[in-house]
Parts: C-alpha cells; sequence; structure tokens
C-alpha cells in the first residue's frame, strides 16, 4: 500500500475494462458511518477468508495472501510442480543447516575451552526444572578438539584460542568496561548448564558455571550486573568453591535462588528418576545434553499465559538430547520417554530400500504406520476440538448497489479534489459514500464477485482423508531427485514411488487422478501402477545408489533400527549449484536424518558431515 498522496494508474478489476486512475484496493476509508481517516491515511477492507486444510501451516498477521487449498495426498506420484528460481531448495537446506549449525557454533560462542573441569551442573538445580542444558567442553575427551577442528573449515571460525572470541562476544553484548580475561576467563571452567524453573508461580532461568577461583568470580559477576544494569532483585548468585549459581528473572530472583539452593540440596535434578533415566540413554562424550520435561513445559507454557492444550495431547514425557563431534561432523541423537508408545513404529528395512534408491542430491523414504487411519481421525479430532469444527465460512453478498458508468466518472473526479484536499463538505459526503458502495458492489459493468473458494466441509475432509489412509496404511513412500540451479529440483530427475500394503496401486492411481483432475490438471507421463506399487520415474533420475555412498552408508549404520522416515541431502552438490547461497560454507558435505522408535519410544539421529 502507498503513501503516496497521489493515487497510481490502475487499470481497473481483472474482468472489467481498462479504467483510468482507479484506485487500488484498501487505498481509501471505510464505509461511511464507519471510523473515517483524514486525508493521506489509509484503511485496508476486510477480504473473505478462505478455506485453509486443518493442519496446513498459516502466514503470519499481515502476511499478504491467502495459502492455496491442497486435498490431501494430491501430490502422490507425480512429482511437485519445479520451485521458482531455486528458492525451495536453498531455503530447505539452510533450515536444515541452522538446527546443526547453531548448535555448534553456540557451544564455541558460549563458553570458554580452558584446562579446567567443574562439577555435574545438574547437582545444583532443582528436581522440579522444566528443562536443562548443559555444556561439557572438557578436552580431558575427544569432543573439543574435534569441535574446534570442525569449525576451523569454515571462514571466520578457526579459533587456536577461544579468549579473543569470548572478548568479541561481551563487545557483541554491550557490556561496558567488562574484561574479558579478567572478569571470565580468569575463573571460569568447562561444564555449564542452564535451567528453566517455575517458583512462586513465576519463570526463572537458573544458570550453574563452572568456577576455578571463588575470589575471581564474586568480582567478575558483579561487574557483569552492574554493567548489564540489573539488580539483585534480577539477577541473584552465589559462589562456591568449584561452581556458580545464578537465577535471572524479571523480579524476585534473590527470593528464587534460596528456593532454588534449599531444593536442589534435598531434591537435585541429577538424582530425579525422569532425568536419570534419560541422561543414562545417551552413549559416550556430548559437548552438550538438552532435556525436557515436557509436562513441566505446558505448566509453565500456561503460567505465561499461553494456551498449551495442544501441546499437552501430542507431547508428554521425557525429551533427551545429546550433541556431539565425530570424526566427519557434527551429530544429535535424541529419544522421547513417552508416557504413551510412538506411533511411527517404523520398518527395519527402510533404510536398505532407500540405499536402493538413486544416488540423488535429495531423498526421503518414509513407512506409514498401518494404524494411519486411527491416528489420523484423532488429529483431526484434536484439531475440531481447539479450533472449533463449524467455523465454516459462507459466500458473502455484495452490499449495496454497484456503480452506473455515470457515477463511477464522478467518482473519479472526486477522488483528485479528495486527494487534493480542495472538496467541499457536500463533495466529500458524496466522495465517501460513493467510495463504500465501489469498494463493497464495484460496478455495474464490472460487479464485485465473491469467487473465492472455501473448500470442502468437514465431512468431505474426513471422507477424502479415510480414503487414502486406507490405500496408505502400512505403505513404503520414497522421493529422490537431483537440485537444479533454475528450478530448484530438476523434475526429470525426480522417482517417486509408492509401496502398498496391498494390491491396489491401480485405485490409488484413479484416486489421485480424479484429484487432480479436478484442479484442471493431468498425471505427468511415466506413471505405472501394477500391484501394490505406483512409481513415476524421471528421464534423467541419478546414476548408481546411495548404498554406495560412503556417507550415506555411515549414516544409515548409525539410524535407528526401526526408522520410520529419514531425509538424505548431499550439501556438496548443494554448494555447487547454488554458490553464491553457500559462500563461505564449502565444507559442507551432507545432511541425514532418520526418526523411527525404540522400545515404544520415538528416537533419532541427525548427522552433519563436513568435507576433510
Amino acid at each position: 500500500m502507498s503513501s503516496d498522496a497521489s493515487p497510481q494508474q490502475y487499470p481497473g478489476p481483472p474482468s472489467g475494462p481498462q479504467y483510468a486512475q482507479q484506485p487500488p484496493p484498501g487505498a481509501y476509508p471505510p464505509p461511511q458511518g464507519a471510523y473515517q481517516p483524514p486525508p493521506g491515511d489509509y484503511h485496508q477492507p476486510q477480504q473473505p477468508v478462505p478455506y485453509v486444510e486443518p493442519g496446513a501451516p498459516l502466514p503470519p498477521q499481515g502476511a499478504g495472501g491467502q495459502p492455496p487449498y491442497l486435498p490431501p495426498g494430491a501430490y502422490v506420484p507425480g512429482p511437485p510442480p519445479p520451485p521458482r528460481g531455486g528458492r525451495g531448495a536453498k531455503i530447505a537446506v539452510a533450515t536444515i543447516l541452522s538446527v546443526v549449525l547453531v548448535a555448534a557454533v553456540g557451544a564455541v560462542v558460549l563458553f570458554k575451552f580452558v584446562l579446567k573441569g567443574g562439577p555435574d551442573p545438574a547437582e545444583s538445580f532443582p528436581a522440579s526444572a522444566s528443562m536443562y542444558l548443559e555444556f561439557n567442553l572438557d578436552p580431558s575427551f575427544d569432543q573439543t578438539p574435534k569441535l574446534l577442528e570442525h569449525l576451523s573449515k569454515f571462514e571466520d571460525l578457526d579459533y587456536d584460542s577461544t579468549d579473543d572470541l569470548l572478548a568479541d562476544l561481551l563487545e557483541e553484548s554491550g557490556l561496558e568496561g567488562v574484561d574479558a580475561e579478567e572478569d571470565l576467563s580468569s575463573w571460569l571452567g568447562n561444564r555449564h548448564g542452564l535451567a528453566m524453573w517455575d517458583h512462586d508461580g513465576q519463570p526463572y532461568a537458573v544458570v550453574s558455571l563452572a568456577s576455578t577461583d571463588a575470589g575471581a568470580a564474586e568480582d567478575g559477576l558483579a561487574k557483569i550486573r552492574a554493567a548489564a544494569g540489573a539488580d539483585e532483585d534480577q539477577m541473584a548468585y552465589t559462589v562456591e568453591d568449584d561452581h556458580v549459581l545464578m537465577v535471572v528473572g524479571e523480579t524476585g530472583a534473590a527470593a528464587a535462588l534460596d528456593a532454588a539452593e534449599s531444593e536442589a540440596g534435598a531434591d537435585p535434578l541429577s538424582a530425579s528418576a525422569g532425568y536419570d533415566e534419560a541422561r543414562s540413554w545417551l552413549d559416550g562424550d556430548q559437548l552438550a545434553v538438552y532435556w525436557v520435561d515436557m509436562d513441566a513445559v505446558a505448566e509453565l507454557a500456561e503460567l505465561t499465559g499461553e494456551d498449551a492444550e495442544l501441546f499437552s495431547q501430542f507431547y508428554s514425557g521425557q525429551l533427551i538430547a545429546g550433541f556431539s563431534a565425530f570424526d566427519e561432523g557434527f551429530e544429535l541423537t535424541y529419544r522421547l520417554f513417552g508416557d504413551e508408545d510412538d506411533p511411527w513404529t517404523g520398518s527395519e528395512d527402510l533404510l536398505a530400500g532407500m540405499g536402493d534408491l538413486p544416488a540423488a542430491d535429495v531423498a526421503a523414504t518414509a513407512y506409514i504406520p498401518e494404524n494411519i487411519g486411527e491416528l489420523a481421525e484423532e488429529a483431526l479430532g484434536a484439531y475440531e476440538d481447539f479450533y472449533g469444527a463449524d467455523d465454516y465460512a459462507e459466500p458473502a453478498e455484495p452490499a449495496g448497489d454497484p456503480l452506473t458508468a455515470e457515477e463511477y466518472a464522478e467518482y473519479l473526479e472526486l477522488q483528485t479534489g479528495y486527494y487534493a484536499d480542495t472538496l467541499t463538505p457536500e463533495d466529500e459526503a458524496r466522495y465517501l459514500e460513493l467510495d463504500s458502495r465501489y469498494w463493497a458492489a464495484g460496478t455495474v459493468d464490472d460487479p464485485w464477485v465473491d469467487d473465492y473458494d472455501y473448500g470442502p466441509t468437514q465431512e468431505e475432509i474426513e471422507a477424502m482423508v479415510t480414503e487414502f489412509t486406507d490405500l496408505l496404511a502400512g505403505a513404503s513412500l520414497s522421493v529422490a531427485g537431483d537440485f537444479d540451479a533454475d528450478e530448484g529440483v530438476n523434475p526429470e530427475s525426480m522417482l517417486l514411488s509408492a509401496r502398498l500394503a496391498e494390491d491396489r496401486a491401480a485405485d490409488l492411481q484413479a484416486l489421485v487422478e480424479e484429484l487432480v483432475a479436478e484442479e484442471g490438471g493431468s498425471l505427468p507421463e511415466g506413471v505405472t501402477a501394477e500391484g501394490a506399487e505406483i512409481s513415476y520415474t524421471g528421464s534423467e533420475t541419478a546414476s548408481g545408489t546411495l548404498s554406495e555412498d560412503a556417507r550415506f552408508s555411515d549414516f544409515a549404520a548409525a539410524a535407528p533400527d526401526q526408522a520410520a522416515v529419514a531425509v538424505w541431502v548431499d550439501l556438496a552438490a548443494a554448494v555447487e549449484t547454488y554458490p553464491e547461497d553457500f559462500e563461505g560454507a564449502q565444507a559442507l558435505s551432507a545432511f541425514a536424518w532418520a526418526h523411527g522408535s525404540d522400545g515404544g519410544d520415538g528416537t533419532g539421529v541427525l548427522r552433519l558431515y563436513l568435507t576433510d
């Protein structure tokens, strides 16, 4: 929307004749009788809201446009339309990288590497903490050297010492008057922890920092608190011989610190059954450990005014994740010790089948649970409970009469005077009347028409979902393709397949063809359906198989035995295809993720491979 007082030339509504100086939608005041801003201010009239399928992501408030309605399963098995300008693949890759790289860089930025150890931070936190994050950078094991070695492969992350890095961090924080070497390096150890904790109805951050010099820690923290402009009611701490315990909150930090020390002394997090079980599952040394009590997080969200009802319906129990370095890169493993079994049970053959896919730049595979129909029904029910099932938009009727040709000409003439602020009160009232009718009903030659697609009803959605889940229960789905600088992914490199549990591939093809035809399209040539398998193979699929790639084989060995979904991205190919987007990140080699189940718990592994 322009703030220029002189409206631009507008060609008129798409279905009508070309008019000169027709105002763009939303550029003028609301109907007469409503609030009317003075000339030069603008107001966007409310537009009808199109149907959005339950579960689809919504744009943020104020974002332009609306997401189109897509019927469930319409993308199977034909290849998706190519992304515009290659941005889709680039954005997806960037999102994937941020998860792992932020963790790696954050570990370096937050803490200093020195030859000093520290106590287990979990011993200093109360057992009622809802979330716990620990960093262990003790160089007595090989994790810290590997971390530094891997980070040195990236531009601006080659550090022989972290003293200067810590100084840069303080400079970025804006804490003036704090000397990194004197106020932090002189006492900061290697094992540190952060927890979120609720006390007396308020959320607090509790921090434990390993310390090697109590006196230096006392002096350094006093300077840091003063530089931050905080007082003891917002940032309270106590200094022990081997660590510092700190509580940070909006108010009441000193009292919360006393309460945290008291609870940790009698009932520490390290001794709680939930944390102990989850922590003991992680194998080997970890640079970072992340633990979450899902039920406590939901309670904490309610304290902050958030609605955690939907969250609680899908997540419960304890989540543990460990971040570590291995010879070729970084790894993140996780497990959710849930109160109920993970529905995505997986298959022992999923990774082996994925290895038989073409050696493409991007590949993904998934095993659909046999009870997918029940899961879909539960998800739809939860959505209805949360959002309501009867809130469906009805086609709107135009308000008022459309402008005649003579009235429209009068409207355009008055518009010039309105924005020049030269109209008499009578003419201004006439202009606002015509403006209101124009935006509500259009013109006689080009009347306002409600052509929004409100989508199917709830009953139609449920019927459609039932048809697809009935066919896909117990199926294995696969997709693979190569990057393309112009199209994102080369359509001719695509391979898509669905291997069903029963010989009903022809039924699935007929259902997809029907849905695609309703949208005015058709399946591409090359789609075949025989027995239990329906597939599409492009003319330029990659040669060889993923199993021949040593990186993929290494990842497959680390994946859960019962895998439900797996993703592979050859980042070296992405760097080559989009050099400008990966400038300074040529060290990236591959990203892989697999999720499955172990003893009824959801578990998974993410790996970021780097070049030599």
